[in-house]
Order: C-alpha cells, then structure tokens, then sequence
C-alpha cells in the first residue's frame, strides 16, 4: 500500500520503506549469483569470465533505464507528496512512453553491435563468442528492463516497496528455475541464463503493470490520459538526463576498470567476478537505506517539510553506520567459503579473498557518504548529485589506472582505489547538504501547481 512520509516518525518511515528494497535487491542478486554459480560449478572457470567480461556492458545498457526513471521518481514523490495526482498521472504516461521507446533502441544496438563492444573491453580470444553469445541474448529483454524500472519507480515513489519485493520474488523464482533447466537439462551453455533472464524480466513487467493498474485508482488513465506529454517529458529529462550521464560514465569508467581486468587474464577476471559477485551483496542494505532516504526527502520537499528531512537522515546514520560494521565483520570471517562458492579455486580463490578482505573495514565509510547522497538526489538536486558520483568515479579510476600501469600492483589495483573513491564523495557530499542549497531545488512547489 502507498505510504505518506510527510507525517509520522521518519526513521521508521525510512526503514520500513527501505526493506522491502532490501528483500528485492537480495532476490535480484541471488537470481543474479545464481547464473555466476551454474557457470562456474558446470560450466567452468572459462564461461565464468565470459559472463564476467559482459557486466560492465549490461550495467551501462541499464544506467539509461535506471538513471531515467530515478529523475521521474523524484517528480511521481514530489507530486505525491503535494497531493495532485493529475499531474503525477501525466508524468507517468510520458515516462512510460519515454523509456519503453528508448529500451527498444538500447536492445536493437546492443544485439547488433556486441562483438565490437566486447573487443572494444578487449575481451580475451578465448570467451570472445560465448560472451557475444550471452550479450546477444541478454539485450532482448532491456526493453522490459526499462518498462519495469518506470512502474518500479513510481510504486516506490509513493511508498509502495512491498510491491517491488513481490515482483522481483516472482522473477528470481523463475530465473532460478529455468536457469537450472535451461544449462543442467538442455544444456544450452551462457545463452541458457541469458534466455532464463529475459524470460524472469518479462514476467515481471507484466506482473508490475497489473498491479499498478488493478491497486492504485490514481495510477489508472482514463480515456485519452495515456500520451506523451512534451512538457513532461522536459521536466522528466532535466531531472533524468544528470542522473543518467551521471550512471552512465559510471558505467564507463566500469568499462575502464574492465579493461585492467581483461588485460591481468582470464585468473584475475574470474575472482573478480567471484568477488564482485559478493560485494553486490554488501551494498545492499546500504543502497536500499540510500532508496529509502531519496523517497522520504521527494514526498518532504514536496510538502514544504525539509525540517523532517534533516531528522531522518540523522536518523538513517543511526541504522546504516552498525549495519555496516556487521557486514564488514561477515564478510571478513567468511571471505573463503564466499567466494569458493562460485567454482574458483587455486589462484582465483586466493585473490578473490583479498578482494573481499581488504574492502571490508572501509565499508563504513560508503555508509556514510550514501546516507547524504540520497536527499540530494530525493530534493530534486540531481545535477549536484551526478557532480559528486561523477567525482568518486573519476578518483577510484585514476587510483586504478595508476596502481596498476603507474606502481605495477597488478590485481590488488582493481580494490584500492574504491576507499579512497568513498572518502572523497562523503566529504563532498556532506559539504553540499551542509551549505543547504539542495532545499532550494524542489521541482514541485507545495500548493502551487505548475
């Protein structure tokens, strides 16, 4: 059900909204592991990589959907929070239009120009093919990607997280189960999990939609309701387009990093993906808490309440600091049999371990530095925001660039560089909530239409 943030106590508003996030993003990385831990365990090291070397691409190829619908997702918490559902139907059919056309474009350029991109990352000879092959099919279902994240986004907008938990729950069920069949039965290889990935995507674009429509009477269009709106689609894109350049030089700078990985060899690009695999899980409860704070500041600011976004992101620290040192200590004590999960072994094993090992401790300080970063982005200050991500990026691949080329750390280059990243956008991010200009970046004024 919809949650109105703007009354009641704001740390439970931020966690109860913030769970469910959580629960979703841990079925989205299980279904996620899942496909790593068919193919390595039956498929071997080799495919391992070749699915790992396509990760950047598909990561960029989903920063257009996600950094688009988190720009419109500030404008549906914003409307909501100001109580004129007309206006946040109008954006929401613009929306839909937007990104469904744009998710068809983004699958068509990505299943016609794999290869190059693949040896663009200069993928290794060896899984050049099963990689094309996976990206290929992979890139049929960005289309539903995209059409899901605008339904995701705008349940979440207006407090429904629960939501999305039951739609991911419905595609890692499905995911899981024919990613089994599709490998373990018929034996169809890295194209079996793509296949089984389209298919889980589908489906739960179908299911959001349903939904939307059959529990929200505000989300429904009446006759003639549902059109692209140029002036929607302006303001959607001022708040969209820093979010996804922002998301997608993120996605770059990846590809950047991908390339070191590629060039230390087929050893260094399986415990990567072993252990990146595992540190997707860590950022979980933290970037659910981020999801939780950007929604409470959207439907705050749009009611005029910034008093209530200053306790709740006091608020938030207080749940985010420990959760992150828990998680830090887990991870340190369990690295091993983490990893090993994955079919790695011998050197792989090894350097995935220190991966692990030695990014733990820092964790605390990616808390930090994400628990302001979600009012910048909720307060409609996107442009800030992308500014701050953009700048952490830069660092971490700089840092990596120069411990590998610079210092010749091999490896150990691809981890370094990611606590000195972190450290730098907590500064900048806690000066920019400090100078209190975020308040004054609201896209919806209280009271006052537009």
């Amino acid at each position: 059900m919809a949650r109105d943030m703007t009354v009641g106590r704001e740390g439970t508003h931020i966690l109860a909204f913030a769970l469910p996030i959580m629960g979703g993003l841990v079925l989205q990385q299980l279904y996620n592991t899942v496909d790593s831990v068919v193919v390595g365990q039956k498929l071997g090291e080799t495919a391992l990589g070749a699915v790992g070397t396509c990760s950047a691409l598909t990561m960029f190829a989903v920063s257009f959907a996600v950094g688009l619908t988190n720009g419109s997702g500030v404008i549906f918490a914003q409307y909501f929070g100001a109580k004129r559902m007309e206006e946040l139907r109008k954006n929401l059919s613009t929306a839909f239009c937007l990104l469904a056309g744009l998710g068809l474009i983004i699958s068509i350029l990505g299943f016609c120009f794999a290869r190059p991109l693949l040896r663009a990352l200069a993928a290794p000879e060896a899984i050049l093919d099963m990689a094309a092959g996976y990206f290929r099919i992979y890139c049929l279902g960005l289309v539903f990607q995209f059409i899901y994240n605008v339904s995701a986004g705008a349940l979440r907008s207006v407090g429904d997280s629960k939501a999305t938990l039951f739609f991911l729950c419905i595609s890692s069920v499905v995911n899981i189960v024919l990613d089994l069949v599709f490998v373990i039965v018929f034996h169809w290889g890295v194209e079996g999990t793509a296949i089984a990935t389209v298919i889980a995507q589908g489906v739960s674009a179908v299911v959001s939609l349903v939904y939307m429509n059959r529990r929200y009477a505000f989300f429904r269009f009446g006759k003639g309701e549902f059109r692209f709106i140029g002036s929607c689609c302006k303001q959607i894109l001022k708040l969209g387009v820093p979010t996804m350049v922002q998301m997608c030089i993120v996605s770059g700078g990846n590809v950047l990093i991908q390339r070191v990985v590629n060039d230390l060899g087929t050893v260094a690009l399986a415990a990567n993906t072993a252990a990146g695999r595992i540190e997707n899980y860590m950022f979980i409860p933290v970037q659910s808490m981020n999801n939780g704070i950007a929604t409470f500041t959207g439907q705050n600011v749009g009611a005029g309440r910034f008093d209530r976004v200053r306790t709740g992101r006091r608020h938030a620290r207080y749940i985010m600091v420990p959760t992150a040192l828990i998680i830090s200590l887990i991870l340190w004590i369990f690295a091993k049999p983490l990893v090993s999960i994955f079919g790695v072994e011998g050197e792989s094993l090894t350097l995935g371990i220190q991966h692990l090992r030695f990014i733990s401790p820092f964790f605390v300080i990616f808390a930090l530095y994400m628990s302001s970063a979600g009012i910048l982005t909720g307060s409609g200050d996107v442009l800030a925001a992308a500014c701050v991500t953009l700048s952490v990026l830069a660092v971490r691949v700089a840092a990596t660039y120069l411990f590998n080329y610079g210092f010749h750390l091999g490896f150990p280059s691809l981890y370094y560089a990611n606590p000195i990243g972190w450290a730098f956008g907590f500064i900048v991010v806690w000066l920019r909530f400090r100078t209190g200009i975020w308040e004054t970046k609201a896209v919806v004024k209280a009271g006052k239409p537009q």
